[in-house]
Formats: C-alpha cells, sequence, structure tokens
C-alpha cells in the first residue's frame, strides 16, 4: 500500500503547492478581495489574540456566518505566526488532499491502479478546484470537500470512526453542508448501510434545525447567512421550504433556464467522456447544493468560478469511477483508457479554468506593487483602518477595519479611523477623488504618503 500510494502522496504535494502559490501570487499583486479573505483573516486573527471574534465588516461574530467553527482550530496556526498565507495553504491542501480518498475510492470499486491513479487526477484537474483556489481567496468549505470523499470511503468501508469524524469535520465547515449531510444519508440508505444513513440524516438534520433555524438567525440580527439570495423565493429558510414544496412551479422553470442548463453543460463536460447514466444515483448528495445553486437569484453560483460548485464537484468524480467500473462490467468502450481520461481532463482544463486571469486581471496590477507595498508597510499600529477593498485584505489583522462607502457621512472619518488608505489606480468610483479632496483640506488628518494615486492619510 505505501508503493501504491507514493504516487499520490506526490500528486498532493505538487497540488498544494501550485495552490498555495496561484492564490499568493494574487494576494501579492493585491487583487484578492475584502469580502472573502480579509473577512476571514479578521475572524481568525482576533480568535487567536483572544478578542471578540466580530466582524467590523458586518458586525457579527464569526459563527454567525454560516456556523464556521472551522475556523476556531485554524486559528491555532495564527497564534505561530499570524498570517494570511496560512488560510491559502489550508485551502490549498484541503483540495489537493481530496485526490487521495478519490484514489480510495476508486481501488475501493475494483478498479486498477493505472484507472484510479487517472481519476485522481482528473479530480485534481477539475476546473472548478482551480478556480475557486485562485478566485475566491479562502473558503472553509474547501476543508469540507476531502472530508465528504472521506466519509464516502469510511461509510462503505464500515470505519465508523472515521466516518462521523469526517461529518463531523463537513458540518463545523458550513451550516448548509448539513443538506449535503442528510442527502449522503438517503444515498447510504440506498446502499444499505442503514444505521449510517439513518445517523446522517439525524446528525444532518439536527446541526440543520440548531444552526439554520437558530444559532446564525441570533448571530446575525434575526437572518441566516445567504437568505438574500432566495429573496424571490421568500425572507427566511422556512419560507422558502414552504414555497418550493407548496408551489413547485415556482422553481420548475428555473431547472430548464437556459443558464441552469449550461450549468449543468459545464459540472459535467470535464468527465463527461466516462459517465454512465446508470451510475447516477451517486450524486444524491450532490443535489441538495446543486438545487440551492439553481433556485438562486445570484448568477454566481451558477458557474465554475465561484465557491458554490464545492460540495458538488466531488460527488461527480465519484460518479466516474462508479462509471468506469459499470463500463468495465458490461464490457464496453474498451477505448476509454487511463490516457484517454487524462488526455480529457487536461483538455478540459485548458479550457475552463481560469488560470489566464493572472496574465488578464492581476499581473497588470505589477506596477503598482511598489506605491501599495509602501503605504501598506506603513499602517505601523493595530489601531482603525479605512481602506479600499484590495488593500484590506493586506490590513485585516486588527479590531476595526472598514471599508470607503458613499454612505459613510466624510465627518465620520474624524471620529473613527487612526489611517484612511486609498488606492485611486485600482478604484476609479467617483466619490474616491472628493474624498482625497475632503482629506487633504482636513486638519484633523495629515499626508504621509502619495506616490502613484495612492494616499496614506493619519490622523494627528
Amino acid at each position: 500500500m505505501q508503493r501504491k500510494l507514493g504516487y499520490i502522496r506526490f500528486l498532493v504535494i505538487i497540488a498544494t503547492l501550485i495552490l498555495f502559490v496561484s492564490s499568493s501570487l494574487r494576494h501579492i499583486l493585491f487583487k484578492s478581495t475584502a469580502l472573502d479573505l480579509a473577512l476571514f483573516d479578521q475572524w481568525v486573527y482576533l480568535i487567536s489574540q483572544n478578542l471578540p471574534p466580530i466582524s467590523s465588516f458586518f458586525g457579527f461574530h464569526v459563527v454567525g456566518d454560516h456556523a464556521a467553527f472551522i475556523l476556531y482550530p485554524i486559528s491555532l496556526l495564527y497564534k505561530i505566526h499570524p498570517s494570511e498565507y496560512w488560510l491559502f495553504l489550508v485551502q490549498a491542501l484541503g483540495l489537493a488532499f481530496g485526490c487521495l480518498p478519490i484514489y480510495l475510492l476508486s481501488l475501493q470499486a475494483g478498479l486498477s491502479i493505472p484507472y484510479s491513479r487517472a481519476i485522481s487526477l482528473s479530480y485534481l484537474l477539475y476546473p472548478a478546484l482551480f478556480n475557486t483556489n485562485f478566485f475566491t481567496d479562502f473558503r472553509p468549505e474547501s476543508i469540507a470537500v476531502p472530508a465528504l470523499l472521506w466519509a464516502m470511503w469510511a461509510a462503505i468501508e464500515k470505519c465508523t470512526y472515521q466516518l462521523f469524524f469526517a461529518i463531523g469535520l463537513v458540518l463545523i465547515c458550513k451550516d448548509s453542508l448539513s443538506l449535503t449531510v442528510i442527502a449522503f444519508g438517503i444515498w447510504l440508505l440506498l446502499q444499505h448501510r442503514r444505521v449510517y444513513g439513518l445517523s446522517c440524516i439525524i446528525i444532518g438534520l439536527c446541526w440543520y434545525i440548531f444552526t439554520i433555524g437558530y444559532l446564525t438567525p441570533f448571530l446575525r440580527g434575526g437572518q441566516a447567512g445567504g437568505v438574500v439570495f432566495y429573496a424571490s423565493l421568500g425572507s427566511s429558510p422556512k419560507q422558502i421550504i414552504i414555497n418550493i414544496l407548496s408551489n413547485p412551479n415556482l422553481i420548475l422553470g428555473k431547472f430548464l433556464s437556459p443558464d441552469a442548463l449550461f450549468y449543468y453543460f459545464l459540472l459535467l463536460l470535464p468527465v463527461f467522456i466516462g459517465l454512465h447514466w446508470k451510475q447516477i444515483l451517486v450524486l444524491i448528495p450532490a443535489l441538495p447544493m446543486l438545487l440551492l445553486n439553481i433556485i438562486s437569484d445570484y448568477a454566481p453560483q451558477r458557474d465554475l468560478v465561484h465557491h458554490y460548485s464545492l460540495p458538488i464537484f466531488p460527488f461527480i468524480i465519484v460518479w466516474l469511477i462508479y462509471s468506469i467500473k459499470k463500463y468495465q462490467q458490461e464490457k464496453k468502450r474498451h477505448w476509454l483508457k487511463p490516457k484517454i481520461l487524462i488526455f480529457s481532463a487536461i483538455i478540459s482544463f485548458f479550457v475552463l479554468a481560469k488560470y489566464d486571469f493572472f496574465v488578464t486581471r492581476y499581473l497588470p496590477n505589477l506596477p503598482n506593487l511598489p506605491a501599495l507595498s509602501t503605504a501598506v508597510s506603513l499602517v505601523k499600529t493595530k489601531e482603525s483602518v479605512l481602506t479600499t477593498v484590495n488593500i484590506a485584505p493586506h490590513l485585516a489583522k486588527r479590531e476595526t477595519i472598514k471599508l470607503i462607502s458613499k454612505d459613510r457621512p466624510s465627518e465620520k472619518y474624524n471620529e473613527i479611523f487612526k489611517y484612511i488608505l486609498v488606492d485611486l489606480i485600482n478604484n476609479k468610483s467617483d466619490f474616491i477623488p472628493d474624498l482625497i479632496y475632503q482629506l487633504k483640506n482636513n486638519s484633523t488628518f495629515k499626508l504621509v504618503y502619495e506616490t502613484d494615486d495612492v494616499f496614506l492619510f493619519v490622523r494627528i
């Protein structure tokens, strides 16, 4: 077994390195965003410093953000050294590590080592994996990806402790993944794992009721996270569920809408060559998140760029595993060799992966890097900061940091902020030049740095 796993370890190391370097370069070029990286970075930092983990961006407790308890153990890394690069590393390692349970699931299904290796590589080349890591900075769901796959392997192997540890890990990544756990339980029932199946259904249902029904609304002022994306269906999870069940025509059209059909196409294209429709039931655990993405009013939930497909695509890879096995049993598609699977995965990656963002969106910011880096380095203390969306991820390790907004009256700057750092190069909104003018004529603030349309003001 050690010899068999040597190739997979190599893949994990290489994939982790590529994913980590990709997200790090994006951040170094000041193209990471405040409402992903800065938000989580601030929360984790505050936890590590034993401070109340209240987001100054949104004003609520870390657990109010989808009950992401996983951030507490991650904060232990910040006790070694507080750095947002820990988040990049955790995400890269989590996503890359998923190829190990994929490999074990392939062997478990009876596939040969060459096929198992090819499918593991297909997992790593799945475009949503690279895109999410490269574009979304950091999401706790990335840790749930290998945990979901490990839970599936453990359930089939009857490794009870490993199964429930993996399920627990999934649940503390995001509250809505309780629906995935419930659906996973239903799949286990169909696989004649009744005790495991019922246990997952009960655990997932209890976690859903506790987190989405009570905990996150309590910490967010009455509303569960993400409900705003389903405003056309209701103003609360309960109302949305009632509307779906009582009026299925309300969402039926969404399942066959052009963007939904294109989303199905995108999800299946990377592995379509090897799929067998008789094995489609393995997608049952992916259905809740797929349903939520389809009925959402928020179009980015239906692409392979944002993080919303993370709980879906691992089960598409498992579908590929069972499909290859089915074709072998039926003695069909003899041409579907491991090399064909790898070639198909590579082509799909080059077509759908957003590696070109580095050239088209991120690298053009390189000339601005010296000015931005210097300005950030001049923020010497952990006092309050007001800044633009691309700078916030570099200064989030403090109790108070906010984004420049049209809605914030200029007189409020005097009361709250020690530093005001503005990047006029990447933020060309009409109100920002007015802000610069106001601050230059405000005796409360001193302009200590101005280079290439980057301005740093310090309250005297």
